[in-house]
């Protein structure tokens, strides 16, 4: 490095007062950088410890939980006792768990992948194309179906679907055909349906909006060069929409793995265990059953599921996870 030098009449500090003054310039930065670091994980650290202390500490003691004999009454209620894996053991051999799984996954593919993120895609790439007015006026209708509280829908569809008088039964008299037990000849069908009635607002939403922010100077690049509607949408939309993809891959999958209200309110878990979905079978076990212990390890279970269903998705679709 080349320093100027300062004549003796200026004390002779010239030199060194420079050093020290280049040598403060290239250290503040680095010292600022690290003091924002440690303010970063300050903030930081505050958060966590609580999603640590709200979440982290109820997910242990379900774990240990779900090691015990835990019952909702009699002596093993206050007394429980430490039973090891032996509610995992007999969950794993349990046939009614296994329909159990079977039923959420039915549920799931149905209302879930299938029904609300493909027909929420499909929805939000047709519904751009629709003039604003009545656009927004379509939006609207849809979107109210997500609004209205699950109890409500789950009674609305009840007393569509009921037989004989329900309004469904009505519209299909008019074209001639007879009345049926809709939910005892076909529950999970029906199940679907609702849920996607009242869940595809949601990705419709956030497929829509993901949709709107692609620069519209690629769309009109693509068409000039000959793109046609398939090549736009797996070349330019699908890939600018991945992240949005797995987002709702992700919550919708929480949110159908854990439902209850819709299930329990039209068909109970039945007919037999053709809908005794996962949450279900759980509250049967740990309210009806009154085991505790063994309906915390089902509960432990459907957590490892969507967890692992979660990290799939996000694996396979998300590329900036």
């Amino acid at each position: 490095m080349n320093v100027m030098r300062i004549s003796p009449r200026n004390g002779g500090y010239g030199v060194i007062n420079i050093r020290r003054t280049l040598s403060a310039k290239v250290s503040r930065p680095g010292k600022s950088i690290a003091r924002q670091g440690m303010w970063a994980i300050g903030f930081l650290s505050i958060p966590s410890v609580v999603i640590l202390f709200f979440l982290g500490v109820p997910v242990a003691w379900g774990i240990y939980i779900s090691l015990t004999n835990l019952a909702l009454t009699g002596v093993d209620a206050l007394h429980p006792s430490f039973i090891g894996l032996a509610n995992y053991s007999h969950l794993f051999t349990s046939a009614a768990f296994w329909l159990s799984v079977k039923a959420s996954l039915e549920y799931l593919i149905g209302s879930g992948l299938v029904g609300q993120v493909g027909l929420g895609l499909a929805l939000a790439l047709i519904i751009r194309r629709i003039p604003v007015g009545f656009r927004q006026f379509l939006m609207g209708l849809i979107v109210l179906s997500w609004v209205i509280p699950e109890i409500v829908t789950a009674f609305v569809w009840s007393s569509y679907l009921q037989t004989p008088g329900g309004l469904f039964d009505v519209v299909i008299g008019v074209l001639g055909f007879a009345p049926q037990s809709w939910l005892y000849k076909d529950p999970m069908t029906f199940l679907v349906i609702a849920n996607v009635w009242r869940g595809t607002a949601f990705s419709l939403l956030v497929f829509g909006a993901a949709i709107e922010a692609i620069p519209r100077e690629l769309i009109e690049a693509a068409k000039i060069d000959g793109a046609d509607g398939f090549s736009l949408f797996g070349r330019i939309t699908l890939p600018l929409i991945r992240n949005s993809i797995a987002t709702a891959l992700v919550l919708i999958t929480l949110w159908t793995l854990s439902d209850f209200t819709l299930i329990y309110v039209l068909t109970t878990g039945g007919p037999g265990y053709a809908t005794d979905v996962l949450p279900v079978f759980i509250y049967q076990n740990s309210f009806a059953y009154y085991e505790l212990g063994y309906g915390t390890a089902l509960s432990i279970i459907l957590l490892l599921i969507a967890a692992g269903l979660s990290l799939i998705y996000l694996r396979l679709v998300g590329r900036d996870y």
